[in-house]
């Protein structure tokens, strides 16, 4: 292909992802991956490392050769939010790590399962219910100290409902206890509950971002409903270990963001319920800087204990 060093053509590149195959993150890394065979003239696999809320992936890329060969594609809050929830972190976000390219923005949904009743189709008729029977105070998360976490904590704090959290190791099996009925609410990604979305296994009643999400509908933003303070956006984007030459990150960051525009990209990440977001690497890193600097003050104020 046009472009490509001849010399570099043909090689493998591993991207490492820190949640399960068929989640959202697993997704968006397999779409991009298929474009990126063909502008970089390369295998490009996926490798999908669950565990520790993404930690494993993260550590185990920190450690990997800086050339070019393994990257990593993770939620931006596991580079800005970690460092304030976890006591003892085996990588540091800003050293250990070179950001490449922001590909998707993504909002939170509150979703809700066959044990909330169909008539509940609010957030305000969820806050009636729920306050009629302590018992149905929990809500699912997608792991401890990552935004969802905080969204729903922060939602329970605005709602006046004493809701307890719990964890799960990412969306998928979540939303599949939301939806089997063992679970009232989930926070997630909207790209966790879009799937079941259609046969009306769960309801979203609500999203986080600044703005409604197409793929919902008429869904409201928190934002709408008069909760101003939750309003918030995560993403995903590419990370490479530090120390990688500046011509290779060049390279890849420019493949990652001619991959985006694919219409057929655009459109398969679309109904997955990402919108797409491209920002190269200055921008992304502004912008990581920029949320740690946020996340601080609403970490602190939700008494939130760090884990170890």
């Amino acid at each position: 292909m046009a472009g490509v060093p001849a010399a570099r053509a043909g090689r493998t590149i591993r991207i490492v992802t820190g949640f399960p195959a068929g989640a959202g993150a697993d997704g968006v890394a397999r779409v991009v991956s298929e474009r990126l065979r063909q502008i970089l003239n390369a295998n490009v696999l996926v490798d999908s490392m669950p565990g520790a809320a993404a930690r494993i992936a993260i550590e185990h890329v920190r450690t990997a050769p800086a050339d070019g060969s393994v990257l990593l594609l993770v939620p931006d809050a596991t580079m800005f939010l970690y460092a304030l929830v976890y006591k003892t972190l085996k990588y540091d976000p800003v050293s250990d790590f070179t950001p490449l390219a922001r590909l998707v923005s993504l909002s939170l949904a509150m979703f809700v399962g066959p044990m909330v009743p169909a008539r509940v189709g609010t957030v305000a008729q969820y806050i009636d219910w729920a306050k009629s029977d302590p018992s149905r105070w929990i809500y699912g998360t997608s792991a401890p100290g990552a935004t969802p976490h905080f969204a729903g904590a922060m939602f329970a704090r605005a709602a006046g409902l004493a809701l307890a959290a719990v964890h799960y190791q990412g969306g998928a099996p979540g939303i599949q206890d939301l939806a089997g009925g063992h679970l009232p609410v989930f926070f997630g990604s909207v790209a966790d509950g879009i799937g079941l979305l259609p046969g009306g296994k769960i309801r979203a009643l609500a999203t986080t971002g600044s703005r409604r999400v197409a793929a919902l509908g008429n869904t409201p933003t928190f934002a709408e409903l008069g909760y101003r303070d939750l309003v918030i956006e995560d993403g995903l984007g590419i990370h490479a270990p530090s120390k990688l030459p500046v011509a290779v990150g060049a390279e890849l960051s420019a493949a990652l963001l001619q991959s985006l525009q694919s219409p057929e990209v655009n459109q398969m990440l679309r109904q997955r319920g990402f919108d797409v977001a491209p920002e190269g690497p200055r921008e992304f890193a502004q912008r990581l800087q920029r949320e740690r600097a946020r996340w601080g003050p609403i970490v602190r104020a939700s008494g939130f204990v760090a884990i170890e």
